[in-house]
């Protein structure tokens, strides 16, 4: 150990004493313990983390004079929250049964101007041959600014 003033109070752990350096870390049972628990947090994180967006966007809706008693709303707002936590989950790498919802209908566009639009293709829906989109939505999707395309940067909005 240096000579220093800084080291003064310092005891030296004796390293004659390690017996056996790669036992230092943890075994592969609590190694598999410990991922298992640091999934378990990351869910209970999303979960809550879904919920409080959740009651935010209620309020809102109703704020906004929504019919929030319906059925019907009540429907969309489960399949918009499930979508949410896929969204969220997908972010940590765990896997949720919504994303497979994105992977088989959302398909992206790199623009030329390098951003990304998206575009939700309803046909796994229909049942038989597909039918062709009507002359007013043909336009409204064509190439361009996609539906789900931000107005700025998303990392730099506020959430008041």
């Amino acid at each position: 150990m240096p000579k220093n003033k800084d080291y003064e109070n310092v005891i030296p752990f004796p390293t004659n004493k390690i017996v056996e350096r790669s036992t230092a870390g943890p075994s592969k049972k609590d190694q598999k313990f410990l991922d298992e628990m640091h999934k378990q947090q990351t869910k209970e994180f999303v979960e809550s983390s879904v919920d409080d967006i959740s009651m935010k966007l209620l309020k809102d809706f109703y704020n906004l004079g929504i019919k929030t008693d319906r059925g019907e709303f009540t429907k969309d707002l489960a399949m918009l929250v499930d979508v949410m936590r896929g969204l969220i989950y997908r972010d940590f790498n765990l896997k949720h049964p919504s994303q497979v919802l994105s992977e088989n209908m959302v398909e992206l566009k790199q623009l030329k101007d390098g951003s990304q639009s998206a575009r939700i293709n309803y046909d796994i829906f229909k049942r038989g041959k597909t039918v062709p989109l009507g002359p007013d939505i043909r336009d409204e999707i064509k190439d361009g600014p996609g539906i789900f395309e931000p107005d700025g940067d998303l990392d730099k909005w506020e959430i008041r």
